[in-house]
């Protein structure tokens, strides 16, 4: 029945996680499009600080039921709540319900004049769709049969995938209470809370902290310069922590796995959802999120898989390797990721759509939104 259960609800975070990332990026104004995109890992680290410190006192036998259902209670809730979600005005211009969607973009502008800006999203879809309301199925982004040459768009949506997870997190969030009982030589089996899983709660704590400073962060830096201070930050961190680990300094391994799950939330956790919306055709943005979030859920069980293994052989040198696959993804995306923040997407799309390219190059480089596109915003 767990097994089953774990099935189930994979399923539904694989879906839940591309389409919620899309409909953020949709109905957000140009202007509020990053603050958005961070209130979403903001409200990721408010559920995993919220199970961890339930976990603390609720992991024992039977216990351990409860835990569960609370998930479930929080789920039907949810349920209940998204009755009141607007559909997404670029969703139904793709489906030619103008007149809802018009309705759609009102509610979301408020008392706004939006008919500008209507007017642009109906033509914009149209133009990226074609006359025949063309959809990209996975098979067509992956073979390059789509009319716009996307490999640019599907390459950095699956190395930002890949690497969110290649850059050690998903074994700092599983392993968490083993990585900190091998540092602090803790017994890994008891009744109470240990100070592992008192550790594990606090760095939940502090990382939705730090998802407050990204989402102000993300006012002031583009994607691009939070993306790659990310990983770097984040190599830094694992090489310390490999330091700490192995010389015996326990204080410095704990407090570099704190930075490394910080520096991992204000901009590797929430940036390789949303950009791959911010700079593809409408037609193609379902199809290459699919791709890049099987890459991610591939790329998690991998890692949850290799960590334990890892940890026993390598000790205190198993940050190493993250510390060269983060540092791997820094310079790729210097290369390969351009700047959307406050970039337009059809400009992003006409640019980019090129196949893949050196994005330093000046003819890459965008235009920003001007102060007449900002009016509606």
């Amino acid at each position: 029945m767990l097994l089953i259960a774990r099935f189930l609800v994979g399923v539904a975070q694989g879906c839940a996680n591309g389409t919620f990332t899309n409909y953020v990026a949709e109905i957000s104004t140009p202007r509020a499009r990053n603050t958005l995109g961070s209130v979403i890992q903001f409200s990721t680290c408010i559920g995993t600080m919220m199970s961890q410190l339930l976990a603390l006192g609720l992991t024992v036998p039977p216990l351990w039921r409860v835990l569960f259902a609370i998930t479930g209670v929080i789920s039907l809730i949810h349920m209940a709540l998204l009755t009141m979600c607007v559909e997404s005005p670029k969703w139904l211009v793709s489906k030619d319900r103008i007149d809802e969607a018009r309705n759609a973009l009102q509610r979301l502008r408020k008392s706004a004049d939006c008919t500008e800006e209507f007017n642009t999203l109906v033509n914009t879809v149209r133009a990226e769709m074609g006359p025949n309301a063309y959809t990209a199925t996975i098979y067509d982004v992956v073979r390059g049969k789509t009319p716009d040459n996307l490999r640019h768009q599907l390459l950095i949506a699956v190395l930002g995938m890949a690497f969110q997870q290649l850059s050690g997190i998903s074994g700092v969030s599983f392993f968490s209470t083993k990585l900190f009982n091998s540092i602090t030589n803790a017994p890994t089996h008891s009744t109470k809370p240990t100070l592992a899983q008192i550790l594990t709660g606090m760095v939940s704590t502090i990382g939705t902290l730090a998802a407050l400073f990204g989402i102000a962060m993300a006012g002031y830096f583009g994607r691009r310069t939070l993306l790659i201070f990310s990983h770097m930050a984040m190599a830094i961190s694992s090489i310390l922590i490999s330091v700490g680990s192995v010389k015996g300094y326990n204080v410095l391994a704990i407090a570099m796995v704190f930075v490394f799950y910080c520096v991992y939330i204000v901009g590797a956790g929430s940036i390789p959802w949303v950009f791959p919306a911010e700079m593809t055709p409408i037609y193609a943005v379902s199809a290459i999120s699919a791709v890049s979030g099987s890459i991610a859920y591939a790329s998690v069980f991998a890692i949850g898989m290799a960590f334990a293994p890892l940890m026993d052989v390598l000790k205190g040198y198993t940050f190493l390797l993250f510390a060269a696959t983060n540092l791997a993804a820094s310079v790729l995306f210097f290369f390969l990721l351009p700047e959307t923040k406050d970039k337009r997407v059809t400009e992003m799309i006409r640019i980019h759509s090129v196949g893949v390219h050196n994005v330093m190059k000046r003819k890459y480089r965008a235009e920003l939104y001007s102060e007449k596109d900002k009016e509606c915003m």
